[in-house]
């Protein structure tokens, strides 16, 4: 079989939110424990929350790297290929691994009545905890794919830490439509005296968190209370920053990582925080070198200095701010923006935030999201409420809107962003297919 045959027989799998008939746990756990359960036997740091979940999967993995713990590290989505989703120390998994073991799962789901099959992300992630037992890691890294409770990665009885990066709307379809209600869902990752490492702004999401660490007996660290990055400085393409830590007591200094964005210092430092409280052995040279080989593509990726172009995958209300705060921080004026997005997104929220710092917006189809994609004649609707008509342009191919948004920027920084789907597509036409610094 080759690697687009599985993929094809993986994805027609489905996935749970069109299928409300399949929310539980049940099917993964079935077709888990015919396996013998491979979730119990590797340990795993599990992060969760609304935006950073990755970028904090990913500090959390080279530190781990640094210090020689083999380190396996599941992610979504991906950027251009669906085998960035499973990696060991920064290697991905290979064509051959990832076939071989979806042959194996699927003599398996031949047995079981067709109803009770695991969707797709969940095959995905019973792939991944079968990769990294028999590749006999020290350590897993597991970001949840969507809320927490009923989120395939949380079958894991046991966490070594539960991270919870900053919780915002998005999906509110699924996990509700207040931030407590969203809270509520991200903080089941919370597992009975696992330690608790959380960034959350909104005093009702955080009472949601803390109220759960409580039950579960599991001390918590509130960054801005527990632990922060003070002393914050951009140079070169680096943030640098001292961590300061209360609980326990620590002080690292002019720790550095690649990107200019603030929320990446934020997610650094749950980071760095989460290898302190876990128990696990670490020095300040494995979080210093961790941190500054740590690269998450994407996300707010510079990719060309001269002109300035920037990928950044900020796809919801949140991560808009963010995308704004930290252009702000970079750039002096107006850019020029390339902009899709999916149908299931507030795309008035988004374009609503930024408006007031791009001077032309380039629309265009997200590409390879099939029917999840929006209309570019609705996106243009939408654009008409915040710029005027002169300052919107059309394309619906996203290869010849790319081309034409960099010509027409030429010495104005382009900003691609709205969809992790068109920034590693641009990736892609800029043969940019680096994942990892290792």
């Amino acid at each position: 079989m080759r690697l687009s045959e599985s993929l094809d027989e993986i994805f027609a799998l489905g996935g749970k939110i069109n299928q409300p008939a399949k929310y539980g746990l049940e099917s993964i756990r079935r077709v888990l424990s015919i396996l013998d359960n491979p979730e119990k036997k590797v340990p795993y740091f599990h992060i969760t929350g609304t935006k950073g979940k990755g970028s904090t999967s990913n500090y959390i993995a080279s530190i781990l790297r640094a210090h020689n713990y083999k380190t396996g590290l599941y992610i979504s989505p991906s950027l251009i290929s669906t085998l960035e989703r499973i990696s060991i120390n920064g290697s991905l998994i290979t064509p051959t691994e990832f076939v071989s073991l979806w042959v194996e799962l699927k003599k398996i789901y031949e047995t079981l009545d067709e109803n009770f099959l695991p969707s797709t992300f969940e095959t995905f992630t019973i792939m991944a905890f079968l990769y990294f037992l028999r590749n006999k890691v020290d350590f897993g890294v597991l970001e949840v794919g969507l809320g927490g409770r009923l989120d395939a990665t949380n079958v894991i009885e046991k966490s070594v830490v539960s991270i919870i990066t900053d919780i915002s709307f998005d999906h509110q379809k699924y996990l509700g439509n207040t931030l407590k209600e969203i809270a509520y869902e991200k903080s089941k990752i919370i597992k009975h005296k696992s330690p608790v490492v959380f960034s959350v702004k909104s005093g009702d999401a955080r009472e949601v968190v803390v109220k759960e660490a409580i039950a579960n007996d599991s001390p918590y660290y509130e960054y801005g209370k527990d632990f922060k990055a003070i002393n914050v400085r951009k140079e070169n393409g680096k943030s640098i920053f001292d961590f300061v830590s209360k609980n326990p007591e620590i002080e690292i200094r002019n720790l550095e990582i690649k990107g200019l964005a603030d929320y990446q210092v934020i997610d650094a430092s749950l980071a760095v925080q989460s290898i302190i409280v876990s128990r696990v052995e670490y020095s300040f040279e494995s979080i210093r070198k961790g941190l500054v080989k740590a690269f998450w593509p994407g996300r707010f990726e510079i990719i060309s200095e001269k002109p300035l172009i920037i990928l950044d995958g900020a796809h919801n209300d949140a991560s808009s701010l963010a995308l704004k705060e930290s252009i702000e921080s970079v750039v002096k004026g107006n850019v020029v923006l390339l902009f899709s997005m999916l149908s299931d997104k507030n795309v008035r929220d988004f374009l609503s935030n930024i408006k007031d710092i791009v001077s032309h917006i380039f629309i265009t189809t997200t590409p390879n999201s099939y029917s999840r994609a929006m209309d570019v004649m609705d996106l243009y609707a939408c654009a008409r409420e915040f710029f005027p008509p002169e300052k919107i342009s059309i394309e619906e191919d996203p290869r010849r809107a790319y081309f034409r948004a960099k010509v027409y920027a030429s010495n104005t920084p382009l900003v691609v962003t709205g969809s992790l789907y068109l920034v590693g597509f641009v990736r892609t036409l800029e043969n940019i297919f680096t994942f990892t610094t290792n």
